[in-house]
């Protein structure tokens, strides 16, 4: 190989290196803080977690008791409402902004900072609620989690890995992102350090995928305002067709799940009539797309998020709003009866995935490329609680806002609907199970 030669080879792989991003080979050259380090960090930001939310719920329940409020009165509710959600609200608040900067205050005191493994910038909000579920599960499986922890070969923990981050013993440089028209580019220098300069404050946010919808709202408010005629008339055809062909009357349980399926098919048809036939809009553009196995793990700590917005929004809801009698659980107690099996393939299974489809595929999914991501949210989540409006139950509008929301929420970040499917269908088992079997009574 003639000198000419080498040097070409070696200018293409310097300008082949220059071009990666710059944590692409982190494993090499930039390897995870020690071990005791973020340990020390999780221990110090326990502390702080902890003092903070004592302070704080000492704080309400003494502002309770100053007032005198009575036990069970909606003024309870309110409280009560108020300190879970402080319980709750505290620990996301706590870590989601303490990592979406960087680093926690604990992980600050340490030296320690936070950014994506491939690209060195901050993290992410899709990387940030996978973080969460990977240190959920951290938890909840402890000695299993810090075994493996500790005899990996990159020292990466399981929050780390579920997300794609990777904590350094180091400040970094900043790094900026620009749209150029075709692609994002980096225009700051960005490197590993443990000189004290400023922390990372530039962010990759990639062109979302999914981009804005084919359909409109001369699609999306047809499907909304015909899917209970229609599903009504689904099941006044039925009722029909089975006594003109002299069947008699089915059991119950076997001709509710029937009519539930009839009256979601004739909505799943309503779609595709709208959707399928007139904008050619496939189920993978509705969100029926394959899932990383990462969110379909952070669909059990998304449930779990989901149940407590449930509770809390259902007690404010109980607190503010007139009293009404619970019509959907008489519905369903007097539609499937004892037969738990067929409720739950009807509420868990059937309703589920039409649901999904229709309020986080169609009506999300027409949203969020028109407004901002927030507002999709909120909006979608009010249309998803006011289609329940029918049981006249108005205590069930404010959980089913607050589920609506988290459903929208993991959606939007997992780019699938499955996570949703998941948490909806657990959502609806344990209550099905739980007034079914007569713990819960109407």
């Amino acid at each position: 190989m003639s000198v000419d030669d080498r040097q070409t080879q070696v200018g293409a792989v310097t300008a082949d290196a220059q071009s990666r991003p710059p944590f692409g080979g982190y494993a090499n050259a930039h390897a995870p803080a020690p071990l005791w380090r973020r340990g020390a960090a999780a221990a110090f930001n326990g502390g702080i977690v902890a003092v903070g939310e004592l302070v704080a719920v000492s704080v309400v329940s003494g502002q309770a008791s100053t007032a005198q409020i009575d036990k069970g009165s909606p003024g309870a509710l309110v409280v009560a409402a108020i300190m879970q959600a402080i319980l709750v609200g505290g620990v996301l608040g706590y870590f989601g902004t303490g990592w979406y900067r960087g680093g926690t205050p604990g992980m600050r005191a340490l030296g320690l900072t936070m950014v994506d493994r491939e690209t060195g910038d901050l993290p992410r909000v899709e990387q940030l609620l996978l973080r969460l579920a990977g240190a959920f599960w951290s938890l909840a499986l402890l000695p299993l989690s810090l075994i493996d922890t500790v005899f990996a070969r990159d020292r990466r923990s399981w929050a780390d890995r579920f997300s794609g981050t990777v904590v350094l013993h180091s400040r970094i440089e900043p790094r900026w992102w620009s749209w150029n028209g075709a692609e994002w580019v980096p225009t700051g220098a960005s490197g590993a350090t443990t000189t004290a300069v400023p922390a990372p404050t530039g962010r990759r946010r990639p062109p979302d995928p999914l981009g804005r919808s084919r359909w409109t709202w001369t699609d999306v408010v047809p499907i909304v305002v015909l899917q209970f005629p229609v599903a009504l008339l689904g099941d006044l055809a039925v009722v029909k067709a089975t006594r003109a062909a002299g069947l008699g009357r089915p059991d119950p349980g076997v001709g509710s799940l029937l009519l539930d399926v009839v009256a979601y098919g004739m909505i799943a048809a309503l779609i595709w009539v709208f959707l399928g036939l007139r904008r050619k809009v496939s189920l993978r553009d509705l969100g029926m797309a394959a899932v990383r196995w990462r969110w379909i793990a952070a669909a059990i700590p998304a449930l779990i998020v989901g149940y407590a917005a449930e509770i809390i929004a259902g007690e404010l809801g109980i607190a503010v709003l007139p009293a009404s009698p619970a019509n959907q659980c008489h519905d369903i107690q007097s539609a499937y009866g004892t037969s738990l099996a067929l409720a739950l393939i009807g509420t868990a299974v059937v309703a589920p995935l039409v649901e999904e489809v229709l309020f986080r595929g169609v009506v999300f999914g027409w949203m969020r490329g028109r407004m901002p991501v927030p507002a999709a949210v909120v909006g979608s989540a009010a249309v998803f609680s006011l289609a329940h409006i029918l049981y006249l139950q108005w205590t069930l509008l404010p959980p089913l806002f607050a589920v609506g929301c988290v459903l929208a929420v993991v959606y939007h970040y997992s780019r699938s609907l499955w996570p949703g499917i998941v948490i909806h269908a657990s959502i609806n088992t344990v209550a099905t199970v739980a007034l079914l079997l007569g713990t819960v009574h109407c």
